[in-house]
């Protein structure tokens, strides 16, 4: 049994020291229930009343009234043996373990800082007792107290101790765009023009699109010429449809464009045709053609189909797709009695009627059952049509040099015959027929393609021309 004056100086370094539980339960009074408000309250939910401070409150830690009366009699020893004050001693929180980076979202902001605690958890590590007071108590005293887990936050609080915010993705590293490709050569319809030029002078008017500004002129001759200031027949008229628009040949001398648009009214009256089937004129500038003919370089040719136009407007594909009528026979010899009508007699006597009309080109069988259909008359209009290889399915019809154009080379006049007769014999022989292909050589050359140099020199500037502006009807188009 303890003495009252060794029980008197346990309870006062047990007071200095902040342990409170070495007094006997049957020798405390009653005391109120402490109000350990922060340990029990999670962290997220801080009060403003639970502030940290440097050492707990003593009215949750003191004893009964007599017990601090009797400790304030304790000897001053007993406060220099005791710990330094518990702010001193309690260690500050790692800043990795409750201190969240720095944030300007108010959501990650840190928490006020948990109620430090109590320093029975520290104050027997760093510093012991006296070794006389350390035998009497060390029988009593508990197993040490490890800090409370609720002064603690849980690892799992994003509050106390938030997980570390992912860093803001790069930004994609955009790759460098490669320079600007050189600019490539101007085309050739680009350059300056010079005489000894070497591009093939159809390459060089197929890519001219609109015409030249100028006075319509028709320049050189039918097989090698140009054409300035030339005019487009409107692709659809009342009693015609032009054909294949893609390859832009609507084009022609004024008087050619005159010439259809007298033509295809009256032949649609003589035949009791809708109208006329317009096939290849000139291109915008004339010139040589990429292909199909030879001719068609003045703007004073045009092909008009054997097949009468439908009773209603075509549409793009279907003139680009529909063929036109063969009138002749398997053996070039004859007509095709299955799509030969005399509506197609005077269509093409119609033709060869217009003034101005130089030529009327068709095949020879065509020519011959016109003959046949003649007897021994011979109409003036007759010695017009002549024949020529091909045309089969359409008439080629050619007009006289105009006035306005005095570069116009004329064509000789036909003979003064109507080609009947004897006349045909030649067409219908073995050599027209049926001529013998040679064999191909490998060492021929291959044949000399028409160059800007072989054409009149006014064709130079008609090349080079400003493009002429095109009308509102032909915008239309």
């Amino acid at each position: 049994m303890l003495k009252p004056a060794a029980i008197i100086a346990v309870c006062a370094v047990a007071l200095g020291a902040g342990v409170y539980l070495f007094v006997p339960t049957k020798e405390r009074a009653p005391e109120p229930t402490p109000t350990p408000v922060a340990q029990a309250k999670p962290a997220a939910e801080p009060a403003p009343a639970v502030t940290p401070a440097p050492t707990p409150p003593p009215v949750a830690m003191m004893p009964r009234p007599q017990t601090a009366a009797v400790a304030s009699t304790a000897p001053p020893k007993t406060n220099t043996e005791a710990p330094p004050p518990p702010v001193a001693v309690t260690p500050p929180a790692p800043p990795a373990a409750v201190e969240p980076p720095p944030q300007k979202s108010a959501a990650l902001a840190p928490a006020p800082s948990p109620e430090p605690p109590p320093p029975v958890a520290v104050a027997p590590a760093p510093v012991a007792p006296p070794a006389a007071e350390s035998a009497k108590v060390v029988p009593a005293a508990p197993p040490p107290v490890a800090p409370p887990a609720a002064a603690t936050p849980a690892p799992a609080e994003p509050v106390i101790a938030p997980a570390p915010s992912a860093p803001p993705a790069p930004e994609p590293k955009v790759a460098a765009l490669p320079p600007p490709p050189p600019p490539e050569k101007p085309a050739a319809v680009d350059q300056p023009i010079k005489a000894d030029e070497t591009t093939p002078a159809k390459k060089l008017f197929a890519a001219e699109k609109l015409p030249s500004l100028g006075k319509a002129m028709a320049i050189g001759y039918y097989p090698r010429g140009c054409l300035q200031g030339g005019v487009a027949l409107p692709v659809n008229g009342p009693t015609w449809q032009v054909m294949r628009i893609s390859r832009n040949r609507m084009w022609g001398h004024p008087s050619l464009v005159r010439f259809l648009e007298r033509f295809a009214p009256a032949a649609a009256k003589a035949t009791g045709w809708h109208g006329i089937l317009v096939g290849d004129m000139a291109q915008p500038r004339g010139g040589p053609l990429p292909f199909g003919h030879v001719s068609h370089q003045i703007g004073l040719d045009v092909d008009i189909w054997f097949m009468p136009m439908p009773n209603h407007v075509l549409s793009s594909e279907e003139r680009e797709k529909i063929s036109a009528t063969n009138l002749v026979a398997a053996d070039w010899k004859n007509i095709n009695p299955k799509t030969w009508t005399p509506q197609h007699y005077d269509f093409i006597r119609v033709a060869a009627e217009q003034p101005g009309v130089e030529r009327v080109l068709v095949n020879a069988a065509i020519k011959k059952e016109m003959c046949r259909m003649q007897g021994n008359k011979h109409p003036e209009w007759m010695d017009k049509v002549r024949p020529w290889y091909a045309h089969h399915d359409h008439i080629h019809v050619r007009l006289s040099c105009p006035p306005d154009s005095p570069s116009c080379r004329k064509q000789p006049p036909v003979p003064e015959s109507d080609g009947c007769g004897k006349a045909l014999d030649y067409w219908f022989s073995d050599r027209v027929l049926h001529p013998k292909r040679a064999p191909p050589n490998p060492n021929a050359k291959p044949p000399k393609q028409i160059t800007l140099a072989d054409l009149p020199p006014a064709c130079k500037t008609v090349l080079a021309a400003p493009d002429k502006p095109l009308t509102a009807a032909q915008k239309n188009d």
